[in-house]
């Protein structure tokens, strides 16, 4: 009692016995979208729109911005040395939070929601995206305890699958998507 709750309401639900009670919640990924909007007047602005976000409470968030062509989504919602998004990660209790540029291309969001790992390719077949990457960036698409390509997985939609390639065909599957941009 007195103590100040930064939250969002999930639910308002109404009882005939208990009557009307308010669930509020700090886990959900529109708590992280609240704490953005708050800390970065852009994206109060509609500037830089929230396209989706992802978070393992407590350990990793990922969050997709769009914008007008003239604004720098990322820069912005990170802030000067990363003030906006140091406050939104202090107030998360540290959270990790990986700001990514949308794009309208799946293959191109994929590869940018999987960084910090370097993606020779990716292509998608019913529904799954089949991501190939050199084997020494295996480990960090994963990530610790699989965090990194679980939220890819949860911001994109899409189930990943990640297939390792061999030197030779690192160089082909390289060449090939620096062509598809």
């Amino acid at each position: 009692v007195g103590n100040v709750v930064k939250s969002v309401i999930r639910k308002v639900l109404i009882d005939k016995v208990q009557g009307m009670y308010v669930e509020l919640s700090r886990t959900s990924p529109k708590f992280l979208e609240s704490l953005l909007e708050l800390e970065v007047p852009e994206i109060k602005d509609e500037l830089i729109k929230v396209i989706g976000s992802a978070r393992i409470p407590g350990e990793r968030a990922k969050i997709a911005l769009s914008s007008l062509p003239n604004i720098d989504a990322v820069g912005a919602t990170v802030g000067t040395k990363g003030v906006r998004i140091n406050a939104v990660s202090k107030e998360l209790h540290n959270e990790n939070i990986d700001c990514i540029e949308y794009s309208n291309v799946p293959e191109i969001f994929i590869a940018r929601a999987l960084s910090p790992a370097i993606i020779s390719n990716v292509k998608i077949q019913n529904g799954k995206a089949i991501v190939t990457l050199p084997s020494d960036q295996k480990s960090k698409a994963i990530g610790k305890n699989g965090i990194n390509i679980r939220l890819t997985s949860m911001l994109t939609g899409f189930e990943i699958e990640l297939v390792e390639s061999t030197s030779s065909s690192a160089q082909t599957a390289g060449e090939s998507s620096n062509d598809d941009q």
